[in-house]
């Protein structure tokens, strides 16, 4: 586990990031449960609405074996013991694209919005990706229609192409995936 003792300090509100904590059956079944609440709430996060934990629960543990192997970073928030938000930085097995990973995933509780828990996310996650793995930029994806471009953007995220109707969400209806970029150096 990376320490994110720094991470922690760095954030305004009273809560504790983690970083590849110790992937327990607990944690699957907290990430698992909360991957599918945000889902089930109209979050665009990997799956469409409706979901089941069991639907999500293969999914989590493949990301999860990414991360006990060294591969991928677990970055969470928790509020007292209850993790709020995560996501997964996922590297890339390419040598030359080392200096940069895929954001992916990003969740945080539907019973939680507004309370500014993705952009504290956001800013663990770049701390995360400075000083903890030395990265120089972040990729992510996110599709149209959630409005969740603008919400990047706003946390410095730049708009860099389009996968057009790459993301079917259902019958007769195909979203783009936006491909977003931030540089940290």
């Amino acid at each position: 586990m990376h320490s994110a003792t720094a991470v922690s300090q760095a954030l305004a509100e009273p809560m504790e990031v983690l970083v590849d904590p110790p992937v327990t059956t607990t944690l699957v079944d907290e990430l698992t449960a909360l991957w599918a609440k945000v889902t089930n709430a109209g979050g665009s996060v990997g799956f469409v609405a409706p979901v089941t934990e069991e639907g999500v629960r293969p999914h989590t543990v493949a990301i999860l074996a990414r991360v006990i192997d060294g591969s991928d970073t677990l970055v969470a928030l928790t509020k007292g013991e209850q993790i709020v938000a995560w996501c997964v930085l996922a590297a890339n097995d390419s040598p030359p694209r080392q200096g940069w990973r895929n954001v992916r995933h990003v969740q945080v509780d539907p019973d939680r919005q507004g309370e500014g828990l993705g952009g504290h996310l956001l800013q663990a996650v770049e701390a995360v990706s400075r000083g903890v793995l030395g990265l120089e930029a972040l990729s992510l994806k996110v599709r149209t229609g959630t409005g969740a471009e603008e919400f990047y953007r706003r946390h410095g995220f730049v708009e860099v192409g389009r996968l057009p109707g790459a993301v079917k969400v259902a019958e007769n209806d195909y979203r783009d995936d936006i491909i977003m970029w931030r540089r940290l150096r």
